[in-house]
């Protein structure tokens, strides 16, 4: 069928997104119908560094977009308390692996030392420095302004991705690119659904007895999912039993020093039954608690949450919370409904966004599903000029179902690989089955292909050489004292380097919101 007019159900990031894009590069009408009862749940600011496809797309320029979207920069994400519970934080950096020569570029030679100079030089946090020297910019906080390919290979257009208020992405660009570009916005909501014979969407109906007819049909309605499960009727298979966390708490904060505050990494920490994100946007930090209800209620849930923010916002160390938690901070609680539709695209709609599946924020990979699945619906429309066949659906299906299966297995590497058994929850976790992709992946340990799997793996503890076989290399290999001098003297050199670098909130002060 030819595709010469779609209608978008629903606003928000996934919907403006999906709008921004096929306006750009197709000649289809769009027509986007938004709600102005439906609240944007606003969890997903946090993105990872294929956002940078998405911005090179629509080419978004850094200073025009993000001071319009309170953004600032993310170069790591940060797991504190994942491994024992008592403080220990790790990295996962991006960039690539910028080992030289000396170091033999092998992930390998981090545990050769640890099991010969013992963990007080060299615990587990120190992997990510060892084999990505941006973990020390991320753990400083701090933006190069000169980038010294002796010490390291930051690269600011690739090694970066982005905090934001996505209820703010999603206004700008609607208001910036989808209008300007032709995009016809209605407010107003869907009274009913009217069906063809074949079970495929005839017409729209809205609360003013509008009928609204178009050839494709993208449901961005949330977690509702009105178009795709509502109507069309696909069935939904939860993750319940791999994933635990079906609740969230949201919050914002103010700042107590905001250049010292803004850091550059997403923040997640580990309490009793899920964890808290941390992400430092321009204006505020947004902050929450995602947990699971099966193993505690709402009120322990936002009380133990409460007891987080107090001592890491507010210094309170005694057990309590500070009052000024109460005073200051206002709470939103959420359902999260973890999991993925049997197809994304049935007959003439496609759900785009949690309509179509979710996993859970860690990760952030809310904004991350949404953004890459629109960009494959609008590569599909384009590449035959919106001519689109059962092929071309069967081919958005299977590639966004291995997706959401890849970032599943990801996300749930997290916990298995935990350590944590303080609690019925961590220990559950623990005996949550592992798919044999996942496994490869961490036990392969190869640092040319693994990314963010390996800094997981080795961040959670997991050394995979066997202690013989450790000993057999030390004892062979006559370099190892020689590289263990060598990266102790290049770490000072690294850290002298990052220092005199400007922090995340001066760069930001000087070159975006300046």
């Amino acid at each position: 069928m030819k595709i010469k007019s779609v209608t978008i159900v629903g606003g928000g990031s996934a919907g403006w997104m999906t709008a921004a894009l096929l306006s750009k590069y197709s000649n289809i009408k769009i027509t986007l119908i938004e709600s102005q009862k439906i609240k944007t749940i606003g969890v997903g600011e946090s993105t990872l560094q294929k956002f940078n496809e998405l911005l090179n797309r629509l080419e978004l320029d850094d200073s025009e977009w993000m001071p319009k979207c309170k953004a600032t920069y993310k170069t790591s994400i940060a797991f504190k308390n994942w491994r024992e519970g008592q403080g220990e934080r790790f990295q996962y950096p991006f960039g690539k692996y910028d080992l030289k020569d000396t170091y033999k570029n092998n992930a390998i030679e981090f545990f050769l030392l640890r099991s010969k100079f013992g963990k007080k030089l060299y615990p587990y946090e120190e992997f990510s420095r060892f084999v990505n020297h941006n973990t020390f910019i991320a753990e400083k906080s701090k933006i190069p302004v000169n980038s010294d390919m002796s010490i390291g290979n930051f690269n600011l257009a690739d090694d970066i991705a982005y905090h934001l208020d996505a209820e703010l992405f999603g206004k700008y660009l609607r208001d910036e690119h989808c209008i300007p570009n032709g995009v016809i916005h209605k407010i107003t909501e869907i009274k009913d659904i009217i069906l063809n014979s074949d079970e495929s969407i005839c017409k729209l109906i809205t609360v003013d007895n509008e009928s609204i007819k178009s050839d494709l049909y993208v449901d961005c309605t949330g977690f509702k999912s009105l178009l795709l499960e509502k109507y069309l009727n696909v069935p939904f298979r939860s993750f319940q039993n791999e994933l635990f966390n079906d609740s969230a708490i949201k919050a914002n904060i103010e700042y107590n020093n905001i250049e010292s505050e803004m850091s550059t990494y997403t923040d997640n920490v580990a309490l009793e039954n899920g964890w808290c994100w941390n992400i430092p946007l321009w204006d505020r930090i947004g902050t929450g608690y995602v947990y699971s209800s099966k193993y505690t209620s709402q009120e322990k849930a936002e009380n133990e949450f409460k007891q987080y923010l107090s001592k890491r916002f507010f210094k309170k160390k005694s057990k309590g919370f500070n009052s000024e938690v109460d005073e200051k901070v206002e709470f939103e609680h959420i359902k999260i409904k973890h999991g993925k539709h049997d197809v994304a695209w049935k007959k003439n709609c496609v759900a785009i966004g949690l309509s179509y599946g979710f996993l859970e924020p860690l990760e952030s990979t809310g904004l991350l599903t949404s953004h890459q699945c629109a960009i494959v619906l609008c590569d599909t429309l384009v590449r035959r000029d919106s001519f689109v066949t059962q092929f071309d659906i069967d081919f958005f299906n299977n590639s966004t179902d291995a997706m959401m299966d890849t970032y599943k297995n990801f996300v749930l590497a997290h916990y298995t690989l935990s350590q944590r058994t303080d609690t019925e929850y961590w220990r559950d976790c623990l005996n949550v089955s592992t798919s044999k992709d996942s496994m490869n992946k961490i036990m392969k340990f190869d640092s040319s292909e693994n990314d963010g799997w390996l800094y997981i793996a080795a961040g959670l503890g997991n050394n995979p050489l066997n202690e013989k076989y450790v000993l057999q290399q030390i004892s062979n290999d006559k370099n190892i004292d020689k590289l263990h001098e060598q990266w102790q003297q290049h770490r000072k050199t690294i850290m002298k380097w990052v220092d005199n670098q400007p922090t995340h909130y001066q760069f930001l002060k000087d070159n975006i919101y300046s």
